[in-house]
């Protein structure tokens, strides 16, 4: 009597089947990836670019630059 006794070895999978189920995943994931691509470019399509929070220029604003820039240089 063998009390413990390692279980029935699993049965190797099918490759067909094997292959078939790699090539179902990756077609997931491309799709996938696709999808967050498009919702991606959709946020910043609706956002309207940079959103209005760019840093003006310090040398070409209306009072930037002031003893920064000197026009005699």
């Amino acid at each position: 009597m063998c009390l413990f006794g390692g279980s029935t070895p699993t049965p190797k999978p099918d490759p067909d089947v094997e292959i078939e189920r790699e090539n179902q995943e990756a077609a997931e994931k491309a799709k996938k990836d696709k999808q967050k691509q498009q919702n991606l470019a959709d946020k910043v399509a609706a956002s309207g670019g940079s959103g209005g929070t760019t840093v003006p220029s310090l040398l070409t604003s209306t009072a930037g630059g002031v003893g920064y820039y000197n026009e005699t240089l």
